[in-house]
């Protein structure tokens, strides 16, 4: 185990595998084109075949150093390979796992750049003199193909980096946030692929054609340099075409593949998926759209959670109002049909039964009056000890202070609600006394009028309720639905349930005085529904 962890990752080797490759590609170009641009002349001559056997001795002095220069650079990131990825990358890492595929592209580069004086004074040493004719094979090609050993180096390096190590150091993405990091944007990539693929080849068979100028006016027979020129145009050509449709497809597929993935997140997104997820592998603009994707659907799923938390506390109908702005921090007077229902005899069964099993009954009980509520259309505004507070008809359209169908509707919802409570509650008395325990029953109470919508509470915490005379009715109502059936409607209610088509099981109708209010009030006790 201990020599596994001592061995560099297998990503290390291939970048290595890359660059050598790259400046291989580049030699051979460059020995290509200055035999074929170089001999114009017999001082050009003698200082090529003068610097032939110093070659080997350059490239054996300078590859070891930049090759160690380029390890030292990576040595940070790969020892923490070595230990596994466990511990949170530090900034150096970071900040080198970034910056890698451009250092090691310009340190390919500078070991060309450093060629330039190194023959210009290797021919002054020997000779004495330098003339521009040698600016071809002295500066021209190293610069030349140095660039395109660095462009090779660094769109390949780069692929390694987005694959292999940018997944582990940056988990969460936000690579665009690692501050002192040298990279390329997408501009700046285009740049250094049209450059490779374009101005240099271009600029290589310009000068082979200036070449074949030269060596015409020194009285070259026109076959054999028209064989020269066409030999040489042909490996050119081969050359940058088979380097140009493998940095193509490199670049295209670090583009379109983040993108694709990006439209699949959306999609996924579109569709309800809030946990889809787009893995950032570039710091540039294709990266901070991945970054934008994922923070998208963060915050998508923050906000069903919030939304879930929130209906939980508020109920959903009334949440949707207040998210939606729709909701005045003043009061507003509305038409709404208030109904109270309350558990009968729970202050002596929580007595009987001890805490946790009343909050347990409690709790049972909420659970199917509300659904039964919601299925009928109305909101549970809130719940009072072990009753319930549940409007109808408040959010319709036409619920306002002119009169409407909606009046009407919200009446016959809240009749058709109330009616068929004692049947809901059949069914979970059931499942009680089958499990030892009592059945439940409930007194209901119904009555239709204005009321006082809106936000109230203190400053730092408030809610959105229903006040009103309306509603201090129905609560009194609920008070005296005890002594008639257990379930009762205003007749205010019963005239506008009647008027929307409402069926109703009327057993007998009072008129009854209500604490506080001098008029008498005449309510209908409903039968239960089958």
């Amino acid at each position: 185990m201990a020599t596994r962890r001592s061995l560099p990752p297998v990503w290390f080797w291939l970048v290595m595998v890359i660059c050598v490759a790259a400046n291989r590609i580049a030699s051979y170009s460059a020995a290509a084109s200055i035999a074929l641009m170089s001999d114009v002349s017999d001082f050009a001559v003698a200082v090529r075949a003068d610097g032939v056997p110093y070659v080997l001795p350059w490239q054996a002095a300078v590859y070891p150093v930049v090759t160690f220069s380029l390890v030292f650079y990576v040595r940070p990131i790969v020892r923490w390979f070595r230990d596994g990825c466990v511990q949170p990358p530090s900034l150096l890492v970071r900040r080198r796992a970034l910056s890698s595929p451009v250092v090691f592209a310009v340190g390919g580069f500078c070991g060309w750049l450093l060629g330039v004086p190194y023959w210009i004074g290797l021919t002054l040493a020997h000779f004495g003199r330098w003339t521009p004719e040698l600016a071809s094979q002295h500066v021209l090609s190293p610069l030349v193909n140095g660039y395109l050993a660095a462009t090779i180096s660094y769109f390949l390096v780069d692929r390694v980096f987005r694959s292999s190590v940018y997944p582990k150091v940056f988990p969460d993405g936000r690579l665009a946030e690692t501050s002192g990091a040298v990279t390329l944007g997408m501009s700046g990539r285009f740049v250094a692929l049209l450059l490779a693929l374009s101005f240099i080849p271009m600029f290589v068979m310009l000068g082979l054609v200036r070449a074949a100028e030269v060596r015409w006016e020194r009285g070259l027979d026109a076959r054999t340099l028209l064989a020269q020129l066409g030999s040489a145009s042909e490996a050119i050509f081969a050359l940058y075409v088979l380097v140009g449709a493998v940095l193509a497809v490199v670049v295209t597929r670090t583009i379109t593949g983040p993108l694709a993935a990006a439209a699949v997140a959306l999609r996924r997104i579109q569709g309800g998926d809030f946990d889809a997820r787009v893995v950032v592998d570039s710091a540039d603009e294709v990266g901070l759209l991945e970054d934008g994707v994922n923070d998208m659907a963060a915050a998508l799923r923050d906000r069903e959670r919030i939304l879930a938390t929130f209906g939980r506390v508020v109920e959903p109908a009334v949440r949707d109002v207040l998210l939606g702005g729709r909701v005045e921090q003043v009061g507003r007077l509305r038409h709404a049909t208030i109904m109270f229902c309350d558990l009968r005899g729970f202050t002596s069964l929580s007595e009987r039964c001890g805490a946790e099993e009343a909050v347990e009954t409690l709790n049972e009980f909420f659970t199917v009056l509300t659904a039964w509520v919601r299925e009928c259309g109305g909101f549970v505004d809130k719940f009072i000890g072990d009753a319930l507070l549940v409007v109808f008809g408040l959010f319709d359209e036409g619920s306002g202070s002119h009169p409407g169908p909606a009046r009407s509707d919200g009446a016959a919802a809240a009749v058709r609600c109330a009616s068929g409570i004692s049947l809901r509650l059949a069914d979970l008395s059931r499942r009680r006394v089958a499990a030892g325990k009592e059945p439940l029953s409930v007194t209901t109470a119904v009555h239709s009028g204005e009321v006082v919508a809106g936000v109230i509470g203190s400053q730092d915490r408030h809610e959105y309720t229903v006040v009103g005379d309306t509603v201090n009715v129905a609560a009194r109502l609920q008070q005296i639905a005890k002594d008639h059936g257990g379930t009762v409607i205003s007749e205010a209610t019963f005239d506008l349930a009647r008027a929307a088509g409402a069926e109703m099981s009327v057993s007998r109708a009072d008129s009854v005085f209500l604490r506080g209010r001098t008029e008498p009030v005449t309510v209908y006790a409903l039968s239960a529904a089958d």
